[in-house]
This record gives structure tokens, sequence and C-alpha cells, in this order.
């Protein structure tokens, strides 16, 4: 089963600078999971078994709070991967993963693919490469968002999303508050520049969907 979605998790930033032979090399290893919505993958604390890339769905990253509920850290969406950090380090995992809708995983299991990698010095290097391609274009990614004020961070992400979203419209998968946080901007500074986008003609919000309308790369 993992063959038949190859294409979806070798497109994952660790894989991307791997060869066909070496793919097919982590692609033995690779388990298939499915997860209904609200069924939870791992807990925060428990030992890392392996690392995982989302095919299809949705995955939230949830932290426990002191008060016994829990904080959304990030939200995790197809061709995506998370956990990785945990296993090369041999740690727990830091936060809970819990399906948001019906998902479909490709995990990548610790012990099996440390043995691989510690077998193939020159699969090594590619993932090596692949994790400094990746850190780079993060900090790129982050240095852009210092650059920006709240409202040009609202309207790129805006612009981005746009992109993926069938006619142009996206479901807000998660609360405004939590995407907010996860824009850098309090809530009210998120509300506020919605509504000027609206007011502008730029943006329609229903509920938890937002239609653009108008060109946000200007």
């Amino acid at each position: 089963m993992a063959t038949r979605y190859q294409g979806l998790w070798s497109k994952a930033p660790l894989f991307r600078t791997l060869d066909a032979a070496q793919i097919a090399r982590v692609g033995a290893l690779v388990e298939i999971r499915s997860l209904d919505p609200g069924q939870t993958l791992f807990l925060a604390g428990e030992p890392c078994t392996g690392f995982f890339v989302v095919l299809d769905g949705a995955i939230q990253l949830l932290r426990p709070a002191e008060d016994g509920g829990e904080t959304q850290l990030n939200l995790l969406r197809p061709g995506q991967s998370f956990a990785e950090a945990a296993l090369f380090a041999g740690a727990e995992f830091p936060a809970t993963a819990r399906a948001l809708e019906p998902t479909l995983l490709a995990k990548v299991p610790r012990v099996p693919f440390l043995a691989l990698l510690r077998s193939d010095a020159e699969l090594c290097l590619r993932m090596l490469e692949s994790l400094a391609a990746w850190h780079h274009r993060l900090t790129f990614q982050i240095q852009t968002l210092r650059a920006q004020d709240t409202a040009g961070r609202l309207r790129s992400w805006l612009a981005e999303e746009s992109r993926r979203a069938p006619n142009r419209e996206i479901l807000l998968r998660v609360s405004k508050k939590v995407q907010a946080a996860q824009l850098g901007m309090a809530p009210e500074t998120f509300s506020r520049h919605l509504r000027q986008l609206m007011d502008a003609g730029q943006i329609a919000v229903e509920g938890s969907r937002i239609r653009i309308l108008g060109n946000l790369d200007e």
C-alpha cells in the first residue's frame, strides 16, 4: 500500500533530494495509517516511534495546558511532515497529534529508518541535504514574515491559501484565535484586518469560509 501513495509521501521536504532507488528503500519501511475525526495518533510525552507525512486530511498538534485543556500549536495538511526532530533525538513526542477530519498518514518507523540511514551513507547525506534546504526555506519564510506588518502578513497568507483552494474559497479549519496566533498577531488584529479587506471588497467572510474577491498580491 505504501507504494500506492509514494507520489504523496515522497514529496515531503525530508525526501526531496532522494533519487528513485533511495525513495524505494524508504518506501519499503513506510506504513499507512488512517484516522477518524477526533482520533488521537499519539500523546505528548509518549516515546517517539517514528515520524509522519500527512497524505490526506488534517492533523492538529496540541500542547497540554495546566488547566487540563489543550492549546493548538499547528495544523498540518497534505504534504507536511511532523515528529522528525523527536525521531532523530530519540526523544518523546513533544505534543499530542489528533486528526481534525478523516486523515490518511504515512508513518516512517524510527528503528528501521535509523538502521537504514546507518547502512547507507549516500542516503544519509541526501537527507541531510534535504534538511538543510528545508531549514533554509523556513528561515527565509520567518525573515519574510518579520519584515511584513500584520496586514501584509494576513494578505500573504490569504493569497497563498487561495491558490490552493477550490474557487478561491478558503475554509478556516481552526478558530480565528488559533489562526491569528499562527500568523503572529492578536485575535483582535486578525479580525480588524479581515474587516478592512471586507470593506475594501477584496474578500467576503461567511462563518469559517473566506472567499477571495480581489487580487491580494497587489
